[in-house]
């Protein structure tokens, strides 16, 4: 999941990377792409009142719909890279897109660890046996049904990849036209969990859950530092540790919410705590390495999280995107390469972001469907 400088796949290379923009474009309109999304996000928004707090704020329905904004800025960041932007209009969409950066991944990170440790308390060691399959090769299958459909892409556009590319390309250490890193990360993790949670089997309650997620945090950190090691962008590795984090807050939430929630005025001071470390850290983000990158993501993420300790945000469409993510987001490139293959949108801008937008949903309904039953043959679940 690309965000800012740096293209998370290897499809462009030399003269088709200096192609991928459109050139000089009259319309310059993202402002009004994020003004619309804003709106959206404002549809049944809710304020808790003076002294109360949105006690759901982690439920499925109220992480979707956070999801959902975050995976259409995504689809905002990767259509970018297919057009010239740079317009009067272009500017506040430019300026959230460089002050955001990785965050746009923050949340998906989180609250998929913050999931996993809540389950994980729920059902023990039921759980960490089904990770392999239920977790790790549900993905698995998924990511490489759609390479394969990228691979068709490639060759009808006459794009063809090496033997150990389309290989490599299967786990999303590789691409082949298609977003990839997120997925490596993720299933790595999903192993990560399964090995650091091994002991919960001997080691119950709270003590097990502690050990797991201290074990865990120590071989994300390693899973960083080998990819640093090994020169992989920073975008490969510069939040992976939000996913342990959603970990640490699943087993401190109720201490939290006991320091947090107490009244207005304890919320505002951890607000105005957070906002300060954020402010901080932004500064020398990548200027600290990556642990001053890792600070401002945390304090990122712990920022939206008490933001949505007070102001919900939940409605249809919001959801529908945060229940469809995985889809949405490696799908929504083949809708892009082929309407720029075509080159009939170089002057409508418009035309090329509305276009995306409808193909994305169609193709992630039919692949969801599609996939879902496909899993059901397979594995029974």
């Amino acid at each position: 999941m690309y965000t800012n400088h740096i293209r998370d796949n290897t499809f462009y290379k030399g003269k088709e990377k200096r192609d991928v923009c459109f050139g000089s474009i009259a319309q310059k309109n993202m402002a009004f792409f994020l003004l619309i999304l804003f709106m959206l996000t404002l549809v049944n928004c809710q304020v808790a009142q003076e002294g109360t707090f949105q006690k759901d704020y982690l439920s499925r329905e109220k992480t979707n719909s956070i999801k959902g904004i975050f995976v259409v800025l995504i689809l905002f960041s990767h259509y970018s890279q297919y057009v010239t932007l740079g317009g009067a209009y272009d500017a506040p969409y430019i300026s959230l897109k460089n002050h955001l950066n990785q965050m746009v991944v923050a949340m998906f990170l989180f609250y998929s660890g913050y999931g996993m440790m809540e389950s994980i308390s729920k059902k023990g060691f039921a759980y960490i046996k089904a990770i392999p399959v239920r977790r790790f090769l549900k993905v698995l299958l998924n990511f490489d049904l759609a390479v394969c459909l990228f691979l068709i892409l490639g060759m009808l556009q006459k794009h063809y990849y090496d033997i150990p590319t389309i290989l490599w390309s299967l786990i999303g250490w590789e691409s082949v036209g298609n977003s990839n890193w997120y997925i490596f990360a993720v299933l790595v993790l999903y192993l990560l969990t399964f090995i650091a949670f091994l002991p919960i089997r001997w080691c119950r309650g709270r003590a097990g859950g502690y050990l797991g997620a201290a074990i865990l945090t120590i071989l994300s950190i390693a899973f960083v530092y080998v990819q640093m090691k090994m020169d992989r962008p920073g975008y490969c590795y510069n939040t992976i540790i939000l996913f342990a984090l959603g970990f640490w807050y699943s087993l401190f939430k109720e201490k939290i919410e006991w320091l947090v929630m107490k009244n207005d005025l304890s919320y505002v001071f951890a607000v105005l705590l957070m906002v300060v470390v954020y402010v901080v850290s932004f500064r020398v983000r990548f200027t600290a390495g990556i642990e001053g990158y890792t600070v401002w993501a945390v304090a990122f993420t712990l920022l939206v999280v008490l933001f949505t300790m007070k102001i919900s945000l939940h409605n249809a469409f919001l959801s529908w995107f945060g229940n469809h993510v995985f889809s949405v987001y490696i799908l929504q490139r083949i809708p892009m390469q082929i309407l720029q293959g075509t080159g009939r949108f170089q002057d409508h801008r418009y035309e090329f972001l509305i276009l995306t937008f409808v193909t994305t949903i169609f193709l992630a309904m039919v692949f969801d469907r599609v996939t879902g039953k496909l899993f059901h043959r397979l594995t029974g679940k």
